[in-house]
């Protein structure tokens, strides 16, 4: 019996792999790879400096095309000739729709990883209804996602599958061991933060990620304890670390607190897992667009509690007082003050709430569960 052929259309923005790619070419990185036994699948993508037009994913075929305008057309004529049985559109609502139309035999699966794209300027909720009314199904990473769309286009519910996000658990190693803490101390004292206490923000640096929150808490922060350091990583886009004005308002904002504050640049999957080890608290003050938020889980899986707007998919993900914390948005400088002072007071919680993270997405939040479910719906579709 012949395997089930699956096309993953990447959006065309990214190349695959790359660590600095968006985190839509991660997740199909991650978990397409963990099924390729079930089903016969090809990726596709890009180019991009240095990489081959047809390669492979962890084993998995690769077909990388021009990108712009050139990206659909090369795309539809590879499928032509390969006639999948179903093919998979991530984030990109107007190319499953043009795919669709041209290859009537093929079931087409819509993938959003936020609403983004499907919410103005981008698209019309009208226009979306009648793009989704065509798919054969649609996958979203959140119940949230879920809820936003049938709040607007109820008739889609049963059409859409929630598949949560991971990580891969092995690359970040148990933190709470003699030894572990030990080489923490050591990379601790190699950058020169010995004895302080680490508060890391890790993500894009624009307004809906909520950086602006965090340097707005500091200074209550530092008045009850003076030996913290803020650590922000990250870049405007993923491909560039361009300086925004948004930035610039940051470290203009951050000025008065130079000792307590330090911006580091993006860095690539999969090494911000070594600086999730130095964190005793990673803050993801996200606004209520969030969709997910892979931060998260990634913090979690490294053992570092967690304080989290309680805004979009979040709640999914962190329960609020058992795994990490949660803030409203509308308390947000006050709340996260509050909560921040509290842990680097009490060591014993901050170890309760990491360790208990840490299993959380060993029971739920594995790239493992991700492909799974995937594989069932693809199958099935």
């Amino acid at each position: 019996m012949s395997l089930r052929k699956v096309a993953v259309v990447t959006p065309g923005s990214f190349v695959i792999p790359s660590g600095r790619s968006s985190s839509v070419e991660r997740v199909v990185e991650q978990t397409v790879p963990l099924v390729q036994e079930a089903m016969e699948i090809r990726i596709y993508g890009v180019l991009g400096k240095g990489l081959p037009p047809k390669g492979t994913i962890n084993g998995v075929p690769c077909y990388r095309l021009p990108s712009g305008a050139s990206y659909y057309r090369s795309l539809l004529r590879r499928l032509y000739q390969w006639k999948p049985e179903v093919a998979e559109i991530h984030n990109r609502p107007f190319l499953a729709q043009r795919l669709k139309m041209q290859l009537p035999g093929v079931k087409v699966v819509l993938t959003l990883h936020s609403n983004t794209f499907i919410s103005p300027p981008y698209m019309n909720r009208q226009s979306f209804g009648k793009i989704a009314s065509m798919m054969d199904g649609i996958v979203v990473n959140s119940r949230f996602l879920l809820e936003d769309i049938v709040s607007y286009h109820p008739w889609l519910e049963d059409k859409i599958t929630i598949n949560h996000l991971g990580v891969n658990l092995e690359q970040f190693p148990p933190p709470f061991s003699p030894v572990a803490k030990a080489l923490r101390e050591a990379k601790l004292a190699h950058y020169g933060w010995k004895g302080r206490r680490i508060i890391l923000f890790a993500g894009r640096l624009i307004p809906d990620k909520g950086v602006h929150h965090l340097i707005e808490a500091l200074p209550q922060i530092i008045n009850k304890h003076p030996e913290v350091l803020l650590l922000i990583i990250g870049s405007a886009s993923y491909g560039s670390d361009r300086e925004t004005s948004y930035i610039r308002k940051l470290k203009n904002a951050a000025k008065s607190y130079q000792s307590w504050v330090t911006f580091l640049p993006f860095v690539p999957y999969p090494g911000i897992a070594d600086w999730y080890a130095l964190a005793d608290i990673v803050v993801v003050p996200s606004s209520p667009r969030e969709a997910f938020g892979l931060v998260n889980v990634e913090a979690m899986a490294a053992g570092a509690p967690v304080i989290a707007s309680s805004a979009g998919g979040i709640p999914e993900i962190v329960e609020n007082g058992v795994n990490g914390f949660l803030i409203p948005s509308d308390y947000l400088t006050t709340g996260l003050t509050e909560r921040i002072n509290g842990l680097l007071e009490d060591e014993f919680l901050r170890t309760k709430i990491g360790m208990a993270g840490r299993e959380s997405v060993r029971q739920r939040f594995r790239w493992d569960h991700t492909a799974e479910r995937w594989v069932r719906l693809m199958q099935n579709i």
